[in-house]
């Protein structure tokens, strides 16, 4: 009997819900030769298609089963590359040690390496070396790349504008050489126009004294002015101060919260992607998703933590992308560029 003679109108409803994807599974795993971009009812197509054939409703039945079993990775867009920039600052001079950033970014790197990215990891940097790299970095990225960039360790804000405070920063009378702000970095991953840019803040954003550092406020007039591209996605990883879950001797930042200072023999106890944000994100990494759907889903799981934070997502642009979005660009030719531009500097190393 022919399959719409034994086909239930339940399962030829079914049929009519289906994705292009899950029909082109279906119709690989019956070895059609079909084309599902000129329809918007996939699913008809292909029950047409698979009864001209010949198949039967068990047939189908077992094609359906079968395509359960298959991973689909939907592709949204393909970028020219993928270039991920992981800072991790712990050793500071004068503020308090950090447990987490550079555990948490060999963790980030290894996850988004298995994604296709070219990752470039920056520990311990003073301001200016900071900058230096990020100017060098974006020269040679691509237009039309797909950018993520990654922030762990002291952080600070005044007036809405956040500051990456780099491992020369002192306790008191910090200046704007001592950080790195939020505005300069976009200002300077705009130049390369990328598809799509995620910038992650794993940092406390304390507010800071105006008596103890005036200087900072005074430079807020020259404040860098950044360019708003599409597909722009800017996390903190809490509303006002940052987690490292771990159980060794606490100190406290420069705004009397608490952190954990890394002692002699505490580094058995810290586990890849330790911080709570890094490893709801490196757990969810692996999902198929777009990546705000994805970044929704890792502050869920930040907000159900025992220890409970608050991310907050910034978005511009609604166009859908994925960190499993394939490359199409030479990656050999811009991996080259990379190593070229950053081999003068120590503390960087590429994956």
């Amino acid at each position: 009997m022919s399959l719409l003679q034994n086909l239930s109108y339940e399962d030829y409803q079914q049929a009519l819900t289906f994705s292009k994807e899950k029909c082109e599974i279906i119709a690989e795993l019956a070895n059609l030769k079909i084309t599902l971009d000129d329809t918007n009812k996939p699913g008809e197509k292909l029950i047409k298609y698979l009864y001209r054939r010949g198949y039967s409703a068990a047939q189908y039945k077992q094609f359906l089963s079968n395509s359960q079993q298959v991973k689909t990775i939907v592709t949204y867009y393909k970028p020219q590359s993928k270039i991920a920039i992981l800072i991790a600052n712990s050793s500071y001079n004068d503020l308090s040690k950090l447990a987490t950033p550079s555990v948490d970014c060999d963790s980030l790197a290894a996850s988004l390496k298995n994604l296709g990215f070219i990752v470039l990891t920056l520990k311990n940097t003073l301001s200016s070396e900071l900058q230096n790299i990020l100017v060098k970095m974006v020269d040679v990225i691509p237009e039309d790349s797909y950018c993520f960039i990654f922030y762990a360790g002291h952080g600070c804000e005044l007036c809405n504008t956040k500051c990456m405070l780099c491992i020369d920063c002192p306790t008191e009378n910090i200046e704007m050489k001592h950080c790195v702000t939020e505005n300069f970095v976009l200002k300077e991953v705009a130049r390369c126009k990328p598809d799509l840019c995620i910038f992650i803040m794993d940092m406390c954003r304390m507010n800071l004294d105006r008596c103890s550092n005036p200087k900072m406020f005074e430079a807020l007039a020259n404040i860098e002015d950044y360019t708003i591209h599409s597909n722009l996605l800017v996390v903190y990883s809490t509303q006002s101060s940052a987690y490292e879950v771990l159980q060794i001797e606490c100190s406290t930042t420069i705004d009397a919260n608490v952190t954990y200072e890394l002692k002699t023999g505490d580094t058995d106890k810290i586990l890849p992607g330790s911080s709570q944000y890094v490893n709801a994100l490196c757990t969810r990494l692996g999902d198929d998703l777009d990546i705000s759907n994805l970044l929704d889903k890792v502050h869920g799981d930040v907000e159900k933590s025992f220890r409970k934070q608050r991310p907050i997502k910034v978005q511009c642009g609604v166009a859908k992308r994925s960190l499993y979005d394939p490359v199409k660009g030479n990656v050999a030719a811009v991996l080259a560029k990379v190593k070229d531009e950053t081999k003068e500097f120590k503390n960087a190393v590429i994956f």
